[in-house]
This record gives structure tokens, C-alpha cells and sequence, in this order.
């Protein structure tokens, strides 16, 4: 179909030019090229329980084939946010006809998250892919398909079982054979689910593969905060209200929002069929995206509810695309049919606008923050010999994990320093023979609690070890020593 080959088109040359000009995310992009390097190195038989394996082994395989994690990674990204916008198109299509289609296109090649994120190395444009897959095979009634793409949607993020395994249940369990289409649908996922579970408690000696990623969340969103458990309530209350009612919109578009909330409202009312199964996806879908806002409180303008988003998106944007055009031909009936079209026109060009300029305010703040870590990370690699012990964290230690590598480097999490303790640290120093030290200005990265006396910079001296600052950058927060002697 021609808005299926035009959008893939447009989104992968529109993606190819992001990629050399956004350098990520934030950590996790580097940290994935970590992980991907490590499966292929542990033999595809050990993965991180936070956070699943489904995108990690499939990078791995390619870097087994290319030799490059950052290669293999950014293309496995890149494929799965790729498909994802072609099965929402066509869905879109189907669904509502070309010009439904064209939209859902237009929207989707440019939207800020789905397009930057498919140009890094993250996991969410894979999920995205399979969860799309899931709602494909729904739309032509191959249950045992649709189980198979929930299960790999599983497989790279947890969470997609909770809306996926109810979806399945709406769309398989009709007629006198109920039972047995929701048997064949659920049997991959639960299979999936169950192999998992199995895997972390031999591996990580817990059934609960979910816990720790779900109780970091809670530990370090405003909930933590709250004094009250009524102040815990109307905090969430206000985090969820802003992620659907202000965030949202922002991100698809006013009037495309005001699309998106009438084509649930009439996707929910049909009978069984695609249309249905896709509203109820898009409902589960936001519905659980705002309950994390809701339990978590990270603030509303928090970069994770980016990235929770993604997946979202392809699902939510077909029907948007319908409403808008239900808008449009009412408008036409009442003021002519031009006046429906400049509606489109209009909301199309509010919504581009709108995206473009979040893409590009985006693409500044992660050069401003990341490309610096990055540039420090390669410069490492050229003038640090490889016997070298250093303190390094997050995406210089990241990136140069992104191969196999041998290097002596030691997380702020794995100094054995009582915090503040400054002659502890210069003796532990001295000991490891440490030669630079990475410090990071971000709590949660350990260092202000470890080695507060470093947070002014310049010189920093402790009995025999004295070090000195070589580079800074106050955006993100991070100040690079060297040891020099007295």
C-alpha cells in the first residue's frame, strides 16, 4: 500500500539523519551496547532480570554477525521502530481508509520520541514492533501469531503482558470455540512468562523477575516523598492528569489529542472486530502508562515518561487519525467540505510544528548532556593505556564496555568508602593505584554521597594522593581527574 512504502520510506531517511546527530536518550542507550556486548560474550546465556532479554539477544546475533555493538544495536532499534510504523499505518488503513493512512504516516514519521528513539539504541522501538505485530495478527484472526508477537513483546519489556494478555482475551474468547482460541493465543505469552520466571529464579534466585525495577521506580518518584497517604493520593492523581492532559497532547498534537479521545470513544463502542481490539489497546495502554505516573510520581516533565511512551504511540495514533478525520467530515457538513479539510490542514501542520521543535530541543539537550560523556569516553580509549585503573561510570564506562575490554574500571557503586570519608578515599586511592576519577554531580550515581569533597573541582589533596581537574561540564554534572604527584 502506497502510505505504508511512503512512510517507511520517509521515516527511515528522516531516522538515518537523526542518527549522526543525537546522541542519545540518556544512559540506557549506552548501557545497552554494554549489555549487548556482555550477552554475546556470557554465550546468550546470561541477561540483566531488569530489564529482560528479548532486545539484547537479538542485537547480539547481529553483533555476532557485524562485529559492532553500536552497529548491531542501533539497527535492531532502528528495524523495530521501522515495522512499527508500517503495521500502524496499514492498521490505520484498514481501519479507516488511505486518508487515515496518510495521516497516521505523516504523524508517525515525525513524532519526537518514535522517531529520535528509533535512531539510538533503546529497546522500546523492538517492543513497539511486536506489540504492533500482536495487534496485526489480531486484525486477521491469527491468535496463535498474535500470542507469539505478545510473547516477544514480553520478552523486551515486562509490562506489555499486562495490556496484551487482556487484549487477547476481548478479541479470542467469542463464540461456542472461546476456549480454544484463548488458548491458542495465551499459550505463547504464558509460556514466555513462565520461562522467565524460571530463568530469574535459577540465575537471580527470585520468581519475581519484576520487583527491583518496579520498587526503583518507587523509590526515587515523588510518591517516596509524600508525608500523607492523602498527599500520596492527590500527588498521583495530579501526575496522571498531566501525563494525559498535558503531556500528551503536547506530544501529538492539540487537536490531533482532541482526534485521538473521539476515535476511542467510537473504537470502544463497535462490536468485536480490529477496530475494537485496537481501541481497547489504546485505552489499556494509556490507562497503564498514567498508573505508572500515578504510583511512581516521577514529575510529569520526567524524561522516563518519554521513553514509556513510545510504545504508545504507533497504537494510539491510527486512531487519532480517525477521530480527526470524523471531526473533519462533521465540520464538512455543517460548513462545506473545505472547511473539514482546512481542520486537517491546520491540526496537521500544529502538530508538525510542534513535533519538529521538540525533536530538535531533543536532539540540543542530549548533544548538550551526552556527546560530551561520549567524547570523553573516546578520548579515554586513545590516551588512557588499557592497564590504567579508574573510577568511571555510566556512558564513558558504557561505551568502552561496548567491546570486550579489560580495563580496570570501578563504579562509584563499588567504591569501599565510608561516604565523606576523605582519607579512607585517598588511601583506597592510593591502594588501587587509581589514576583518574570520574565524579558525577547526580545523587542516585553515588558519587556526591561517596566523595562530596570533590564536587568543587580544581585541586582536591589527601596525604599522598592529590588530584587534579583535566575537564568538567556543568549541564549534566560530571568533573574528570587526574592523579598527579604532590
Amino acid at each position: 500500500m502506497l502510505p505504508v512504502t511512503a512512510a517507511v520510506v520517509a521515516g527511515l531517511c528522516w531516522r538515518l539523519w537523526l542518527m549522526g546527530r543525537y546522541a542519545g536518550w540518556e544512559e540506557s542507550d549506552y548501557g545497552n551496547l554494554a549489555m549487548i556486548q556482555g550477552v554475546l560474550d556470557g554465550g546468550f546465556l546470561h541477561y540483566d532480570m531488569n530489564h529482560m532479554p528479548g532486545y539484547y539477544a537479538l542485537a547480539a546475533v547481529v553483533h555476532a554477525v557485524v562485529g559492532d555493538a553500536v552497529l548491531a544495536g542501533r539497527s535492531v532499534s532502528l528495524a523495530g521502530g521501522l515495522i512499527a510504523l508500517a503495521l500502524s499505518v496499514k492498521i490505520a488503513t484498514r481501519i479507516g481508509g488511505p486518508r487515515t493512512g496518510w495521516v497516521t504516516g505523516i504523524l508517525l514519521v515525525i513524532q519526537p520520541e518514535f522517531a529520535l528513539y528509533s535512531a539510538s539504541s533503546l529497546r522500546e522501538p523492538v517492543a513497539a514492533a511486536f506489540i504492533m505485530g500482536t495487534l496485526s495478527a489480531i486484525g486477521a484472526d491469527r491468535l496463535r501469531l498474535a500470542g507469539i508477537c505478545a510473547a516477544g513483546a514480553f520478552l523486551v519489556r515486562f509490562d506489555a503482558a499486562l495490556v496484551l494478555g487482556p487484549v487477547l482475551l476481548l478479541h479470542a474468547y467469542i463464540g461456542k470455540d472461546g476456549w480454544k482460541r484463548l488458548i491458542r493465543a495465551w499459550i505463547p505469552l504464558a509460556g514466555a512468562v513462565f520461562l522467565w520466571a524460571l530463568y530469574c529464579r535459577l540465575d537471580h534466585g527470585t520468581w519475581a523477575f519484576w520487583s527491583h525495577s518496579v520498587q526503583v521506580n518507587l523509590d526515587t518518584g515523588l510518591g517516596a516523598e509524600a508525608e500523607q497517604p492523602g498527599e500520596w493520593w492527590k500527588n498521583g492523581s495530579l501526575i496522571a492528569t498531566q501525563l494525559l492532559g498535558w503531556l500528551l497532547p503536547w506530544r501529538i498534537g492539540l487537536v490531533v489529542w482532541v482526534g485521538l479521545i473521539v476515535g476511542l470513544w467510537v473504537a470502544l463502542r463497535q462490536k468485536h472486530g480490529l477496530m475494537r481490539t485496537v481501541g481497547a489497546q489504546a485505552f489499556l495502554m494509556l490507562g497503564l502508562w498514567a498508573a505508572i505516573g500515578f504510583v511512581g510520581q516521577h514529575a510529569a516533565s520526567h524524561n522516563l515518561y518519554w521513553k514509556w511512551l513510545y510504545p504508545v504511540v504507533p497504537v494510539i495514533t491510527p486512531l487519532a487519525a480517525y477521530g480527526l478525520w470524523l471531526l473533519a467530515d462533521r465540520v464538512g457538513r455543517v460548513m462545506g467540505s473545505q472547511a473539514g479539510w482546512v481542520l486537517v490542514v491546520v491540526s496537521m501542520l500544529q502538530a508538525s510544528a510542534s513535533n519538529l521543535r521538540e525533536t530538535e530541543r531533543q536532539r540540543e539537550l542530549s548533544e548538550a548532556w551526552y556527546r560530551p560523556q561520549l567524547v570523553l569516553a573516546q578520548w579515554i580509549e586513545a590516551n588512557v593505556a588499557d592497564d590504567t585503573a579508574m573510577v568511571l561510570d555510566n556512558i564513558p564506562a558504557c561505551w568502552i564496555r561496548r567491546r570486550h575490554t579489560e580495563r580496570p574500571m570501578v563504579s562509584w557503586f563499588d567504591v569501599p568508602v565510608a561516604p565523606g570519608d576523605e582519607k579512607g578515599f585517598a588511601a583506597w586511592v592510593e591502594g588501587e593505584k587509581v589514576e583518574w576519577v570520574l565524579w558525577f554531580r547526580e545523587d542516585w550515581t553515588q558519587a556526591p554521597r561517596i566523595a562530596p569533597f570533590l564536587a568543587s573541582g580544581g585541586i582536591w589533596e589527601s596525604g599522598t594522593v592529590r588530584l587534579v581537574e583535566r575537564g568538567r561540564e556543568d549541564g549534566y554534572g560530571w568533573i574528570w581527574f587526574e592523579r598527579v604527584s604532590p
